[in-house]
């Protein structure tokens, strides 16, 4: 794994770790807008992990496109005439409208996969959700 994958990683942990201290110190609030969490920061140290987590999904989206359009480590040269050859990539994805999962995904495996996923995701959020409530 190149070192550039880490970058996001190591920039959400870093904002998640400023945001703990932030709540331990009195510095933001966490709220629950419908489903949506909301983050009220009163300091710097809120501020910072903020700004570090969103750092992360951009280096994240970087990290991937970079990835996607990185040649193929081994790949042999096409011989002269013959069409060039890419691996074929599977791909899928989950979205929730509300409560409502869409699924999709380039072949049936992936699918199911992504369906699963839906499931897991579905359940974690009524878990959090009855938990923040019980509190």
């Amino acid at each position: 794994m190149r070192p550039s994958a880490w970058v996001a990683p190591v920039l959400f942990a870093a904002g998640i770790a400023f945001l703990a201290l932030a709540f331990a110190r009195g510095e933001a609030t966490l709220s629950l807008v419908v489903i949506f969490p909301v983050i009220t920061a009163t300091g710097p140290w809120a501020v910072l992990g903020v700004l570090l987590i969103l750092a992360s999904f951009v280096a994240g989206f970087f990290a991937l496109t970079r990835r996607m359009t990185a040649p193929v480590q081994g790949a042999e040269a096409p011989e002269a005439g013959a069409p060039p050859s890419t691996p074929e990539r599977r791909w899928g994805g989950v979205v929730f409208l509300g409560p409502l999962p869409i699924v999709f995904g380039s072949d049936a495996r992936v699918a199911t996969a992504m369906l699963i996923l839906a499931i897991v995701l579905f359940a974690g959020l009524l878990v959090f959700t009855f938990l923040l409530f019980a509190l």
